[in-house]
C-alpha cells in the first residue's frame, strides 16, 4: 500500500494596521519595563516617540520580507538599541551611555521571549482573541507596580555629594527629598538645601558674583528667604552611575536637617 504524502501550506493574513498597532503597544510596556530596571526616567513624549519609531520599523521589516536570517536579527537589535536611545538620551551633548543601551537591549529580548511564553498560555485558557490583550495587560500592570515601587523606595533614598567650586570641594551626605520643590524665582533652577558650613559661608565671602536669595514657604513660616549660592558643579553618586548637574543652586540652612545627623543635604526632586 502506497501513502502518498501530503504538505500543508499555511496562509497567514497579516493586517498592516493592527500589526502596526501591536507592536507599538507591546514596545510602550516593554521599554516601560526596561527602563525602570535601568533606573531610567520615564518620559511620556520620549515613550510615545519611540513605541511608534519600533512599530514602524517592525512594519518596514516585515514588508520587506528578509526572512529570520542574519539580517533581520541585526535590523531587530539596531532598532531595540534606536527605542532605547530615544528614552535614555536626554540631550544631544550627553555622552551616550552603551553599556546601558546594550543592557537594555538585553532586558527587552529577555521580556520578549517571556512575553511569547505568557501569550502562549494564555492562547490555551483564554482563547487567542483575548490572549495578546491579556497579556499587555499583565505587562502594563507590572510596570505600574514597579514604578510604584520605584518611587517609594527612592522617596529616602540617601547619596553621597560633592560640591565644587572653582576647585574647591564639599563632600555631604544627601536625602533625595520628592517634596523639595524649591526653585529659584528668577533663573528657574532647581533649589537644594544645605546645611550651613563655615565653607559654604568662606564661598559667599569669596565669590559673591555667586549669591542668591531664594524665598521659600513652609509650614509655621508662611513666607522667607534663604541665601544661597550656585555651584560649578553639583555630583550625585549613584549605585550604578554618577549624576553631575551644573550651575545648581544651594540654599544654606541655618541648623540641623537631620535629628541624627545622617545627611546634611535635602536634594530638589529635579536632580536625581
Amino acid at each position: 500500500m502506497i501513502i502518498a504524502e501530503t504538505e500543508v501550506i499555511r496562509i497567514y493574513e497579516v493586517y498592516i494596521d493592527v500589526y502596526f498597532i501591536e507592536n507599538v503597544i507591546m514596545d510602550a510596556d516593554l521599554l516601560i519595563l526596561a527602563l525602570l530596571l535601568l533606573e531610567e526616567k520615564v518620559s511620556l513624549w520620549r515613550l510615545a516617540f519611540a513605541s511608534l519609531t519600533g512599530g514602524l520599523g517592525a512594519v518596514l521589516i516585515l514588508l520587506s520580507g528578509m526572512g529570520f536570517g542574519i539580517g533581520y536579527i541585526f535590523c531587530v537589535l539596531m532598532l531595540d538599541a534606536v527605542m532605547l536611545l530615544i528614552c535614555i538620551q536626554k540631550k544631544l551633548k550627553c555622552k551616550i551611555n552603551y553599556q546601558k543601551v546594550i543592557m537594555g537591549v538585553i532586558y527587552l529580548h529577555g521580556m520578549v521571549f517571556a512575553y511569547g511564553k505568557l501569550t502562549e498560555c494564555a492562547n490555551r485558557l483564554t482563547g487567542e482573541r483575548t490572549a495578546r490583550i491579556s497579556v499587555m495587560v499583565l505587562i502594563a500592570g507590572i510596570a505600574f507596580f514597579l514604578a510604584i515601587y520605584r518611587h517609594f523606595s527612592k522617596h529616602k533614598q540617601i547619596y553621597e555629594v560633592v560640591l565644587v567650586e572653582n576647585g574647591e570641594k564639599i563632600a555631604v551626605k544627601a536625602l533625595f527629598d520628592t517634596g523639595n520643590l524649591l526653585k529659584d524665582p528668577i533663573s528657574g533652577k532647581p533649589v537644594s538645601v544645605m546645611e550651613e558650613t563655615e565653607k559654604l559661608k568662606e564661598w559667599l565671602m569669596k565669590y559673591p558674583n555667586k549669591y542668591k536669595v531664594i524665598p521659600y514657604k513652609s509650614i509655621g513660616n508662611e513666607h522667607g528667604l534663604l541665601e544661597g549660592i550656585m555651584v560649578d558643579k553639583l555630583m550625585i553618586q549613584k549605585d550604578n552611575e554618577q549624576v553631575i548637574q551644573e550651575k545648581t543652586i544651594i540654599a544654606l540652612y541655618k541648623g540641623r536637617l537631620s535629628q541624627n545627623g545622617a545627611f546634611q543635604m535635602i536634594l530638589n526632586n529635579s536632580l536625581v
